[in-house]
């Protein structure tokens, strides 16, 4: 290639690269006030940007909603590899992926909000404020929640230090395989007090999305919803 045509590609590579360092690395740090899709960058120079839902409207804004359930449409039970990119709908229901939710976290500090719904239409929220997603050699444990607060009461403590078990990927404490067991995916230990990525039911049934503390052992949630903002 001719010195002059290499020096131009190289300025466009470095543009390019500068205008991408310029987009937020968060949804607290975007300028747009409106809930919706937005391209983030949460290590500028190490890994590539990627797309998210900010919730604006929640609380003041600046959520990023990493898990959204609500009326059934997307299928939860999936392997470790759809677990660990994401899947689904990133404006309706989805999973924002492991890797993007380990990056994330491990980029700043972030608290976590879970919201749930019942199917008598009863909210309840659980607030975590230092919540922590190991990497990949770690099979994503969940390293940190910090300190509860809110009225569902606390159902994921019980999952601290465990890595994330899926029906191909057996990492929890149970003779058994737990997201077998329970037609989920999570952070089980033997097995739950929580299931958020279980099974999309009505009635009772103990594969179904849960938190126990909220409402019990087998009456499932009709709504679950993850949110995660940076509280640097």
């Amino acid at each position: 290639m001719p010195v002059t045509s290499l020096l131009k590609a190289t300025l466009i590579f470095a543009s390019f690269k500068f205008a991408r360092s310029n987009l937020p690395q968060t949804c607290s740090l975007t300028t747009n006030p409106h809930s919706g899709i937005q391209l983030i960058h949460p290590l500028p120079g190490f890994r590539e940007p990627f797309e998210v839902f900010c919730d604006q409207e929640y609380e003041g804004g600046g959520w990023i909603v990493v898990q959204n359930r609500y009326e059934g449409s997307v299928h939860f039970y999936r392997d470790w590899d759809e677990y660990e990119r994401g899947f689904g709908n990133i404006e309706g229901e989805f999973w924002l992926g492991l890797s993007k939710i380990h990056e994330l976290t491990y980029s700043r500090r972030y608290e976590l909000h879970v919201l749930l719904e019942d199917w008598e239409g009863i909210r309840a929220v659980a607030r975590y404020d230092n919540f922590l997603i190991a990497g990949p050699e770690e099979k994503y444990m969940l390293r940190s929640l910090g300190n509860f607060s809110g009225n569902a009461g606390d159902s994921l403590d019980y999952h601290l230090g465990m890595k994330f078990t899926t029906f191909d990927a057996d990492n929890d404490e149970r003779e058994g395989n737990c997201a077998e067991l329970y037609y989920g995916a999570w952070w089980y230990r033997y097995c739950l007090h929580s299931n958020l990525n279980g099974r999309y039911f009505q009635g009772k049934d103990n594969a179904g999305i849960r938190w126990i503390a909220f409402r019990g052992s087998s009456e499932v949630l009709r709504k679950a919803r993850m949110m995660i903002r940076s509280i640097n």
